[in-house]
Order: structure tokens, then sequence, then C-alpha cells
């Protein structure tokens, strides 16, 4: 009986131990970053992010409080496709798809690794460019179900518009 429950206790901890592990794979980081990305489960997606995204994530977070609690709940059945990953050494790059729109190309999600974890390197530069190539400056916390599935980037409170008083 008692060699039993030891054999069971160990059996316990060895799944703990290697599903701990598969979840330290820039694919199943990437999937559980972008889902509470698109779930807007920020929480969640800063315990899979590097410093930089974190502060991203705050900023966005901070804009995200006035979205209709319609566009939240589309939001929130959001589901993430991961297409391929391209690991070189402590980086990876994910390619995915997400459910609300599926045949739309999305921006490459940037991993790294950092103290043996997988952790996702998100900035402002990775936000997806708007038709004119410039990034969109709508608060970055439009995440629609039936737009673009890439937030815009937070408005940068140093570009402005071209001074025309110095034009001639």
């Amino acid at each position: 009986m008692k060699k039993g429950i030891i054999f069971l206790s160990l059996l316990v901890l060895a799944v703990v131990s290697l599903t701990s592990c598969s979840k330290n794979t820039p694919e199943a980081v990437a999937k559980d970053w972008l889902t509470a990305f698109y779930h807007q489960d920020y929480d969640v997606a800063k315990k899979l992010s590097t410093e930089e995204t974190k502060a991203m994530l705050v900023t966005i977070q901070g804009f995200s409080g006035s979205l209709a609690d319609s566009t939240k709940q589309k939001a929130k059945q959001v589901t993430i496709n991961i297409k391929s990953v391209k690991t070189e050494g402590d980086k990876a790059t994910v390619t995915f798809t997400a459910s609300n729109a599926p045949n739309q190309e999305e921006p490459p999600l940037k991993l790294v690794k950092q103290s043996d974890k997988w952790l996702v390197q998100f900035t402002k530069s990775d936000f997806k460019p708007t038709d004119s190539g410039e990034p969109a400056a709508n608060g970055g916390a439009t995440i629609t179900v039936d737009a673009p599935t890439t937030p815009a980037a937070p408005a940068d409170s140093t570009t402005m518009a071209p001074d025309t008083a110095k034009q001639q």
C-alpha cells in the first residue's frame, strides 16, 4: 500500500513537471500570450512578456477601458492559430492567424529567451502600419472582430503634423 502511494506521488510529480516544461516553448508562450492579448487579459500577457512589452501592455490596457462591452465580449471569442515557429538560438518568430480575420496576414510575433524562459518581445515598432505606412494613432486599444486584428499603436506624442507656417 505504501509503495502504491509513493509510486502515485512520483507519477503526479512527473506529469506536473512535464506539463510545466511543455509550456515553455515559443509556440505555447506565443499562443498563451496572443490569446490573453486578444481577450484583453493583460495581467496574463504581462507574465509572458519582456519588461519593454509589459510597458507597452500597460499603455494598451489604459486605452482598453473605453471599449464598448459588446466589443470586449467579441474579443473574448477570438481564437489563435499558430501557423509556424522559427527558432534561432534565443530568438523565435511565430506567425499566426486570429479567428476574427483568418485570411489576414498578421505581423510575426517575436520572442526571446531570458533566464531559460521564453517571453514575448512586442514593441511599438511591431504594430501593424496603416495603408499609408504610418502606424495608426487611435489609441492602440481597438481590438475588434470585424476590423484588422492587430491593434494600432498608441499615439506618439512626438509625432506632429507638418508645420505649414514654415512652408513658403
